[in-house]
């Protein structure tokens, strides 16, 4: 079994090599997201400012902010805060492009996450500095967490540590998977393919 680093430099290759910045792919993801956001009911959502091989939800931005308040991680020492998106954009470290710096108290109900794969816990193999997790470890409270990607770098394996973010779905163009309790059988993984949409897959994890 390959290690977590070798997954990450190995998917990182993949993501970089078949460029998610198409506007089908991310409009496709952008749809699901609008479609959680309506049925969740959310209000303060979190997005990210896309790398160059990340799904592109920020060229959708006007669209969502018509129906919620869209916030942007910003980096700080080795976690994150929530700033109000707005522009311009300043480069920051790692090349990430963040607005300025504002303070905020406010409770996310949703929080969309860019991932380089995900493994059976639904749990999130990243760029491997950690902000995230600190940044959802400091909550005193859980959002909605959705992970997104342009390709389906879904591992059917237990690659993750316990403080490894985890999600209630990984959505892509392809494939939406989400985790559901049932009264006789727990941690059952549905994965509802755009391809066969009269039937879903369904794993135990």
């Amino acid at each position: 079994m390959l290690s977590k680093d070798e997954i990450r430099k190995t998917c990182k290759t993949l993501l970089k090599k078949h460029s998610t910045r198409a506007f089908k792919r991310d409009f496709s993801v952008f749809k699901e997201i609008k479609h959680i956001i309506k049925e969740k009911k959310a209000k303060n959502v979190l997005i990210y400012i896309p790398l160059d091989y990340e799904i592109n939800l920020f060229r959708f931005r006007k669209n969502l902010s018509k129906t919620c308040n869209l916030f942007v991680p910003f980096m700080q020492d080795k976690s994150l805060k929530i700033v109000k998106l707005r522009l311009p954009l300043y480069k920051k470290r790692f090349g990430i492009l963040e607005p300025f710096k504002s303070d905020l108290n406010l409770k996310l109900d949703l929080a969309v996450v860019p991932v380089i794969a995900v493994d059976k816990n639904l749990k999130r193999i990243g760029h491997g500095k950690g902000f995230y997790d600190m940044f959802f470890s400091n909550l005193t409270y859980k959002p909605l967490v959705v992970f997104i990607q342009g390709l389906d770098l879904f591992y059917n394996e237990n690659l993750t540590q316990k403080h490894d973010v985890r999600a209630d779905y990984f959505i892509n163009p392809y494939k939406k998977y989400f985790k559901k309790e049932f009264s006789n059988v727990n941690n059952i993984l549905h994965i509802y393919s755009r391809y066969h949409r009269r039937g879903d897959r369904i794993f135990s994890c």
